[in-house]
């Protein structure tokens, strides 16, 4: 008997342990299972607004940025913009892992259908209008160079290519000054649509100021088929003729003089002069004349300064320093103002002077500054001279004989 109890009691244990190791077995395996599926499963779904998103940024910013903005770009992407909106819907498919939208539905089959539309809306209304619907022209207006060379001529177009024949007429009051014609093509694209240009030398056609007292405004009319535009160009731009001009000296004094009879002498003198166009007042600056000046300082001696030729370009004065006597060489000058400063070989009191010692002759009397002026021949072949007299002496002490002697350099003579 004890024998056949021992035999159940170790069979029964001997049952046991295969069974625990098979729960165990049974219960890691659950687990791993669980989180496997619990990991597979945490990955988000993309959601419609997550879709909307991405089409929008990858799609449609990119098309109205190009469209906006391509004038300013160094090469034109608006000739390309059907390849350039397939690849961004190539992007916005490969970005919301479509796929094979039959096989995805949900939101994937939705967004699919959704790039495609937004894929034709953004390439067949423009394709549309620029090769099959052509609008009507207008007149776009009219951009000025900046050196004033010659202005540029926008006509617009709300859909179609293509090259057009431009007559051109200019008048000066009215005088006729300029007759063309022009050849361009509707083939740029900026934020306001379709547009050609052309443009004009303003040396073809200039003959005179548009303001000043001769001043008489310019009208150009261009004409495209049955179209008809005129307009009245900028008279600033078509002002450089200089008409009027006028020369300044300011004086110098020191109480360090070698003569030790004189206590105040004359140390040098800063030459300006003024050219533009002639008002009642100094004249008025004219940043697009081009012009060359000669000024000269003379006195009882003869000449006393012979300041070098000035050559001035559209606000760029140069002319020989002669080593450092004559300043840089180089300034600015009718862009703020009219007003020149002849430069000199040292600067005192806020002026760049001209010293004595360096004068032909500094005898006192009666000195005067001129200046001629002569300008290109298209801007107006007549010359513009200008001066202004001063007298260099020793002011007058009363008889005094023992008060020092005190130089003076005033206004007119």
């Amino acid at each position: 008997m004890s024998g056949g109890l021992l035999d159940r009691v170790e069979d029964e244990e001997g049952a046991d342990e295969p069974v625990e190791a098979a729960e165990v077995a049974s219960t890691d395996g659950g687990l791993l299972s669980r989180e496997k599926s619990q990991s597979s499963g945490s990955s988000s779904e993309i959601t419609m607004a997550d879709s909307l998103k991405m089409i929008g940024l990858v799609m449609v910013l990119p098309f109205f940025l190009i469209m906006w903005f391509d004038v300013y770009l160094p090469f034109s992407l608006s000739s390309y913009m059907w390849l350039i909106v397939v690849a961004t819907a190539g992007i916005a498919w490969w970005q919301l892992d479509i796929g094979n939208p039959l096989e995805s539905g949900g939101v994937k089959m939705t967004s699919s259908f959704i790039v495609v539309i937004v894929t034709f809306l953004l390439i067949l209304p423009p394709l549309l209008l620029g090769n099959v619907l052509v609008g009507t022209m207008s007149f776009g207006g009219i951009d000025y160079e900046d050196d004033g060379s010659s202005f540029e001529v926008t006509i617009r177009q709300n859909g179609g290519t293509g090259s057009h024949d431009a007559s051109v007429a200019i008048t000066r009051g009215a005088a006729s000054v300029y007759t063309g014609t022009h050849t361009f093509s509707i083939d740029q694209t900026d934020g306001y649509g379709k547009h050609g240009s052309f443009s004009i030398p303003t040396s073809s056609f200039y003959s005179g100021n548009a303001l000043g007292d001769s001043g008489l405004d310019y009208t150009v009319t261009v004409t495209i088929g049955d179209l008809e535009w005129d307009t009245i160009l900028d008279a600033n731009f078509l002002t450089r003729t200089v008409t009027g001009a006028s020369t300044g000296v300011s004086a110098v004094m020191s109480s360090n003089c070698d003569d030790p009879n004189i206590e105040r002498c004359l140390v040098g003198v800063g030459l300006s002069v003024s050219a533009g166009l002639a008002s009642a007042s100094s004249p008025v600056a004219m940043p697009l004349a081009n012009y060359n000046l000669t000024a000269t300082l003379t006195g009882p001696g003869g000449n006393a300064i012979a300041y070098p030729a000035v050559e001035v370009v559209s606000t760029v004065a140069s002319w020989d320093s002669n080593g450092g006597a004559y300043g840089d060489g180089a300034a600015i000058v009718g862009d703020w103002g009219s007003q020149f400063q002849l430069e000199g070989s040292e600067e005192q009191e806020g002026v760049s002077i001209i010293l004595k010692d360096d004068w032909e002759n500094s005898d006192y009397g009666c000195y005067t500054l001129s200046v001629s002026i002569t300008q290109d021949s298209f801007w107006g072949s007549e010359a513009v001279t200008a001066s202004s007299e001063y007298t260099f002496e020793v002011e007058d002490q009363q008889g005094d004989e023992n008060e020092p002697d005190r130089e003076v350099w005033t206004p007119g003579c």
